[in-house]
């Protein structure tokens, strides 16, 4: 017989209870406790971690909630398994589930011979036979002696009746088949009656609401917004806002009027107006001693949109207040702006437009970097360790500095520098010692040799595949002071408007990683970004003279100090011939300054195109043949026959002969008559 059974001991139950549950808790015991590594290579004390403000510092933390919730589930979860652990083991010692083996019974082993058996059993049956046995001197009961005996008896005749011996190699049983159960891995009480209610409400909770509510809110949030993780909504906003005629100078209130700007600057209290008023008047105080000029809030629009404004403006010229949740909000809204920049380049980027994309680009370092948007060599230089506002205005007034920028500064004499940086209002002698450390190790990017090349080819063909190579590498004051234009020593070799195409080798077709000069770096050094993140770089090309973006700005990273970076990049040809001068740009994602370009010429010569192959003269076909006749029917040239050709003169000929005949005949005719 066979049926169902639920599981009474739970033991199948519990084991797949426990196996679920290790089967999560494991994975996560290891994420929350394994030591973090870092992937990223630190090469000196710029490109450290935690380069971070207090404020940034405090945004940045793990809540402490947090915390205790991943203890609490730790906990609960491995008590649970320790709990689970026991059960099963209660529930195995309790379950009784044995083969039954007739030579063990007996005590003999599976080879033994028919009269080895008979002879053990004699010896057993006469040592515990119920006659024999005491209940008293065996500490048995007489149902337990009994019952010995037959098992005894029961073995024997299954090693030696024929019968019974066919029903256990059979059935494994000398009574033979046995009733055989599927246990099912749930208890009883799922099934019990006065369970029902309590379990249909279970999984109506579960498959009903919580399932549906979380697939819901995946699924609109994520169709909610971009890749780049703005708001459909903004996104659309930005494609039917940002036209040819928009300017750098328009895209701060084109940032302000986005749903989440304006939702960070409702998001104040009315216990932070006070301090939102102070935030308010420096920030506007700020904005005019910078740009001389006026910071225009009537125009802006709704009031949120005002104070999204001023609050993303307040970020980039470091306007502090006392109130810790309005600085909180000022950074979020500088790290959310962030995002936003990155999808109106996307935008500008599909339009191919060369001066807007650059204006994005080049404003999505100075908010990570927290400066002035159109500040100059204020906002260069303001990137170092302890310079404010001030200090960065005075010290950009240097001549050195103005020409320069950063690098400009290392050339300043110490004790110039020192005296221009320190003093009453200035750095200490540690801020000092910290800021000529940051400089020395500033990341200026060096374009080392940038051309164009076709595999297999020493030129360019119209409408040809090429590549555009690059080597870059970074170049710290520490390491070598001498001054870069545009990334480029003052003496480099390879000068701008030189042809720029070269023979091209299997290597440019098929670029290995391995010899690509990889480096790996820490991470950058932006004290009021609220994320820690490694430097990038943008790679562009494009045509000044029409405002055309040829090469999309495409990121790469890992350009170290000491390795030569090279990069490798597709490219179409011009499909027209011609001579052509492009301009390639690298601009760093997170350094005001730090960029490289060159002006580059590129000929491109017409495409050969292959010579026919000549086409073997083929002759007119003869008319009596069926090539002849269909060349007829379409009425082109055929060869005529000659033997149809002689027929028809021969026949032309006996037609003639007698018609003349025939003439004569009437001829003689006319006379008689």
């Amino acid at each position: 017989m066979s049926g169902y059974k639920y599981d009474e001991e739970g033991g199948q139950f519990f084991t797949f209870v426990l196996t679920a549950l290790l089967a999560l808790i494991i994975p996560y015991t290891y994420r929350v406790l394994r030591p973090k590594r870092d992937a990223a290579q630190v090469h000196g004390w710029l490109d450290q971690r935690g380069h971070k403000t207090r404020i940034v510092k405090w945004m940045m933390r793990t809540p402490s909630s947090v915390w205790i919730l991943r203890a609490s589930i730790l906990v609960v979860g491995w008590c649970g398994v320790v709990y689970l652990f026991h059960r099963v083991a209660s529930a195995a010692q309790s379950t009784q589930h044995t083969i039954y083996d007739p030579f063990a019974i007996l005590g003999i082993a599976a080879s033994a011979t028919e009269r080895e058996i008979r002879r053990q059993y004699r010896r057993l049956s006469l040592e515990f036979h119920p006659d024999k046995v005491k209940p008293d001197a065996s500490n048995q009961t007489k149902e337990e002696i009994e019952s010995h005996y037959i098992e005894l008896t029961k073995a024997y005749k299954a090693l030696t009746d024929e019968t019974i011996r066919k029903n256990y190699e059979e059935y494994g049983h000398p009574d033979g088949r046995q009733e055989m159960s599927m246990g099912i891995a749930l208890p009883t009480w799922v099934v019990e009656s006065k369970n029902n209610v309590w379990v249909l409400a279970g999984y109506g909770l579960l498959f009903g609401v919580v399932l549906p509510v979380l697939v819901a809110r995946w699924w609109y949030g994520a169709r909610s917004r971009t890749k780049d993780g703005v708001l459909n909504a903004t996104a659309l906003a930005f494609f039917m806002k940002l036209k040819p005629t928009v300017s750098a100078e328009d895209m701060p209130l084109m940032l302000a009027q986005t749903e989440e700007l304006q939702a960070y600057a409702t998001s104040l209290q009315p216990r932070d107006e006070t301090a939102y008023k102070q935030l308010e008047s420096a920030t506007l105080l700020s904005y005019k001693d910078v740009y001389n000029k006026e910071l225009s809030l009537e125009t802006a629009g709704p009031r949120s949109v005002q104070r999204a404004l001023i609050l993303f403006t307040s970020y980039l010229h470091r306007v502090e207040t006392g109130n810790d949740h309005v600085a909180e909000v000022q950074h979020a809204v500088g790290r959310y702006s962030e995002k936003l920049l990155t999808s109106l380049m996307a935008m500008s980027t599909a339009h191919n437009r060369l001066k807007q994309t650059n204006a994005i680009r080049d404003m999505t370092a100075h908010v990570v970097q927290a400066v002035p948007l159109f500040g100059g060599r204020i906002s260069e230089v303001l990137q170092l360790p302890h310079m404010t506002m001030t200090l960065a205005k005075k010290v950009a007034e240097h001549d050195m500095v103005a020409k320069q920028g950063i690098q400009g500064l290392w050339k300043v004499p110490d004790a110039e520098r020192k005296a221009l940086l320190c003093g009453e209002k200035g750095m200490t002698d540690e801020q000092y010692a910290e800021c000529m450390r940051a400089l020395s190790e500033w990341p200026r990017i060096e374009m080392v040799d940038a051309y164009f090349t076709v595999v297999g080819e020493e030129r360019v063909n119209a409408g040809s595949m090429m590549h555009l190579v690059l080597k870059l590498r970074l170049l710290p004051l520490k390491r070598d002071g001498s001054l870069l234009r545009h990334g480029r020593r003052l003496d480099a070799k390879n000068k701008d408007g030189q042809d720029s195409v070269r023979p091209g080798t299997s290597e440019d077709a098929k670029p290995n990683e391995a010899h690509s000069g990889r480096q790996r770096m820490g991470y950058v050094y932006a004290p009021h970004f609220c994320e820690e993140r490694r430097p990038q770089w943008f790679m562009q090309m494009g045509d000044n003279k029409n405002d055309h973006l040829i090469l999309s700005p495409t990121k790469f990273g890992d350009v170290g100090v000491t390795e030569t970076r090279v990069v490798h990049m597709p490219i179409i040809a011009p499909p027209e011939p011609g001579l052509y001068v492009f301009q390639v740009d690298v601009a760093s994602d997170s350094y005001v300054g730090s960029n490289a370009s060159k002006l580059m010429r590129l000929y491109v010569a017409e495409q050969l195109m292959p010579k026919p192959e000549e086409e073997d003269e083929i002759s007119d076909p003869e008319e009596d043949s069926i090539a002849g006749q269909m060349a007829i029917m379409r009425g082109e040239r055929v060869k005529p026959s000659n033997a149809v050709y002689e027929e028809e003169e021969d026949e032309d000929e006996g037609d003639e002969e007698e018609d003349e005949e025939e003439d004569d005949d009437d001829d003689d005719d006319s006379d008689s008559d």
